[in-house]
């Protein structure tokens, strides 16, 4: 699966001794892609979700989604594409609060009928056969932007899905990889205490994922230590489980969120201390959040910043 060169053992299988083949990158828009060094691309909050997609009954706008894989995959990117956020029309809850605005009332509820979704999979999997690798079932669980309420009964719903979107996807295409939900081990999302609560809902339904992920945001000001911290924090909560898979990606993040920018002179020190963390705890994916978005503070991660630089350097 990734480009490796040299192997370790990792939790009985093998991996890369350094970090390779992990220039993944989460894009919020199709403006100013390198036109190489990014091996992975996490389709998400790129105007591509199920709610954006999946218009009603049999009714599906793949516009956007056919724009967004062609390039990605025009740059020779791998694709991992999120199923989340509910449609209203299909919503069990579509006026409850806290929804994230850009997607919209209903988006964080689960779906009154899973057999829309489980449809929506299929013809998800028929249209991108070959294209689209990898499918990560849900987003941020754990918020409620994402899902609420975060509830047994809901839980329970959304580890269904997976189990369904595991068979229905497979079955149409049996080379693909089916992601877990993300789990947040920072403290202000509620850490892993909250998170397992959602273990426990897929563990009952007999797991079916391929690979577990989760979300590594440290707080501001906080450095690379702080980030393996909590990455040990995931992957040990997880294998707390003994579930039958070990592997675990971090789909997504960063350092000093909706703070300061980070100095060009420490940008690459930082992304390449987190790839040795990252490489010793057997992690397989790493994709960044996000592309040119300097509005966003942190890591300045473009097409002539040191972080960029850092990070293509593992493609």
């Amino acid at each position: 699966m990734l480009s490796i060169a040299f192997t370790f053992v990792f939790f009985g299988v093998f991996a890369c001794t350094f970090v390779c083949g992990m220039s993944g990158m989460g894009f919020t828009s199709q403006a100013g892609w390198p036109s190489s060094g990014v091996s992975h691309v996490r389709i998400w909050d790129i105007g591509a979700a199920w709610n954006q997609i999946h218009q009603g009954p049999g009714v599906y706008d793949f516009g956007v989604l056919d724009n967004v894989v062609n390039q990605a995959l025009s740059v020779g990117a791998k694709i991992t594409y999120v199923i989340g956020a509910t449609p209203r029309w299909l919503a069990k809850y579509p006026d409850q609060p806290y929804y994230a605005a850009w997607l919209g009332p209903g988006s964080n509820s689960m779906p009154y009928d899973v057999n829309e979704f489980n449809n929506f999979c299929s013809v998800l999997a028929q249209r991108y056969k070959g294209r689209i690798l990898y499918y990560e079932i849900w987003n941020e669980p754990q918020l409620a932007d994402f899902l609420y309420p975060y509830e047994t009964a809901e839980l329970n719903t959304l580890a269904t899905m997976t189990s369904r979107a595991y068979s229905t996807i497979k079955a149409i295409d049996s080379s693909v990889m089916i992601l877990a939900a993300s789990v947040l081990p920072r403290q202000s999302s509620g850490g892993m205490s909250k998170a397992t609560k959602y273990l426990d809902a897929i563990k009952a339904k007999g797991w079916n994922v391929d690979a577990f992920t989760t979300h590594i945001y440290p707080e501001v000001g906080k450095v690379a230590s702080d980030w393996h911290n909590m990455l040990v924090d995931a992957k040990n909560s997880i294998l707390s489980y003994s579930p039958p898979t070990s592997k675990l990606w971090v789909t997504e993040t960063t350092y000093n969120l909706l703070g300061s920018v980070i100095p060009e002179s420490s940008a690459a020190s930082l992304v390449n201390s987190t790839y040795s963390y990252a490489s010793n705890e057997g992690v397989q994916q790493i994709y960044w959040y996000a592309w040119d978005r300097p509005d966003l503070g942190g890591l300045q991660i473009n097409s002539g910043s040191a972080a960029w630089a850092a990070i293509r350097s593992h493609a």
